[in-house]
């Protein structure tokens, strides 16, 4: 029961403080939330290259080793134990 009451609490002041920060943004943001931010969109553009470049060689990666699988290396001389 006073794990219910704790988590109602929890809950109620949680939509309380969001309500107000949310309210406090809506005041604050005016005429600035028009501007263009030049450097956030150049930050976000490196961001984009980057990932696309690390997720093509993670996919290349993939596809080795898949093509790999298909073929398994056979040795011609193997080595056999007595």
């Amino acid at each position: 029961m006073k794990l219910r009451i704790v988590l109602l609490l929890l809950f109620l002041v949680g939509i309380f403080a969001s309500l107000s920060v949310s309210a406090e943004t809506d005041n604050a943001q005016g005429d600035d939330a028009e501007s263009f931010n030049l450097a956030g969109y150049i930050i976000l553009g490196f961001a984009v290259i980057g990932w696309g470049f690390f997720l093509y060689l993670l996919g290349w990666a993939i596809l080795q080793i898949i093509k790999k699988a298909k073929n398994p290396y056979i040795a011609k001389n193997p080595v056999k134990c007595k």
